[in-house]
């Protein structure tokens, strides 16, 4: 049986296009995958990485037509389809994962986003066979066919099931005061707890401290360039820019902006880090002798531009040597942000909805957005709990 792998290749303008190859990593492009990135993903402007997503969803259809042998060219011209059993398999198998060995399921989010790719090619490839019939009153039976096959697949699809915005299994919160506390305290270059090697802790130290205090994403930090920060004003602001295909992107896993651009200002102790990080640490050619050809902000030892593998390495180290950091990724900072930011307005008494749009903004969430309720959750778990508190401690008069 064919085997699938997805490569990306990068064209002349910087954009990156993931296409779906068969046999080999280094294989030859599926032409009617390749097709149907070209027409039905890129035209959407999704982001290479949703791409691969739906690319890898896309091989797992593949694999399952070859095994029930449905060749979808002759089912579209004989009106047949998928049958209904054969559209309850595939939902099952849009459930499972592709690991040797196990019998884990998938997310149901991401079995649904499986299912609607296979159904949506199945279409995509039947339309084109059904318009190529001469007669009129075939055509339209061809078509109402494809229509009741479309509509009998949305009754087996997988749920993608629901998300409540209170209650999360597993979900993600900002420090406790104590491990707060502790993180701070060892990223200090210099300090004896420190877990890095000694030519990395200032940029490790630079790096967290810009998460900690502003609250990017992960990918805005790795996209950030020398220019970006403007020291000729005061405050010194720095500016996070959405560059999907940048020309001078050299990544082969470019790391993208998801959220609004938007100018956030450094107060003088983080203006100053980042200062003594471009002219002294940056600069330096023999500790970081790459750096010169690029001007990405945040480089490897090498000083070429820092990658999302690289960059993980810096919280996995924190978390081993700091059993109580366990949870600690890159993310947890800006939850953590978003926790600091509630209870600020808590102390300041702030009008509740200028600090909401002020949050998003500093976020580069939509104005509509729903996403503090879901950031800031241990901070409003905790303000809400002490109103409570408050509440059965008044004595309220029968």
């Amino acid at each position: 049986m064919t085997t699938f792998f997805i490569r990306e290749v990068r064209m002349q303008s910087g954009e990156h296009i993931p296409l779906l190859v068969s046999g080999s990593p280094l294989g030859l492009p599926v032409p009617l995958a390749t097709r149907f990135v070209l027409t039905q993903f890129r035209p959407k402007g999704l982001k290479a990485s949703s791409i691969r997503q739906r690319l890898s969803a896309l091989a797992l259809a593949y694999t399952f037509f070859a095994k029930h042998g449905i060749q979808l060219d002759e089912r579209a011209a004989k009106r047949q389809f998928l049958s209904l059993e054969e559209l309850v398999a595939l939902s099952d198998y849009c459930r499972r994962t592709q690991k040797i060995g196990t019998q884990r399921v998938v997310g149901p989010g991401y079995a649904a986003l499986r299912f609607r790719v296979a159904t949506d090619y199945i279409r995509w490839v039947s339309e084109p066979i059904i318009s190529r019939i001469v007669d009129d009153s075939r055509r339209d039976a061809a078509m109402g066919a494809l229509q009741s096959f479309l509509q009998r697949a949305r009754t087996v699809a997988p749920a993608p099931g629901r998300r409540d915005a209170s209650v999360v299994p597993g979900e993600r919160l900002g420090f406790t005061p104590e491990q707060r506390a502790l993180f701070l305290r060892v990223i200090e270059p210099g300090c004896c707890d420190n877990p890095f090697r000694p030519q990395l802790q200032f940029r490790n130290y630079v790096m967290l401290q810009l998460e900690f205090e502003l609250g990017p994403r992960g990918g805005e930090v790795l996209g950030l360039k020398t220019r970006d920060v403007d020291f000729s004003v005061e405050p010194a602001s720095l500016t996070i820019h959405r560059r999907h295909d940048d020309p001078e992107e050299p990544r082969t896993s470019a790391p993208a902006t998801k959220t609004f651009g938007r100018l956030l200002l450094l107060d003088a102790k983080l203006r100053d880090l980042l200062d003594e990080w471009i002219t002294r640490h940056r600069a330096n050619r023999q500790q970081f002798p790459a750096a010169a050809k690029h001007p990405y902000l945040f480089v490897n030892y090498r000083g070429e531009p820092l990658g999302s593998r690289g960059f993980r390495k810096v919280v996995e180290k924190l978390r081993r040597h700091y059993p109580i950091l366990a949870g600690l990724c890159h993310h947890l900072l800006r939850h953590d942000w978003n926790d600091r930011w509630v209870e600020l307005n808590e102390e300041e008494g702030s009008d509740p909805e200028i600090s909401l749009r002020d949050q998003k903004y500093a976020m580069g969430w939509s104005p509509t957005s729903t996403m503090p309720l879901r950031y800031a959750r241990r901070a409003i778990r905790n303000a809400a709990n002490k109103k409570l508190l408050r509440m059965q401690q008044k004595g309220w008069k029968k």
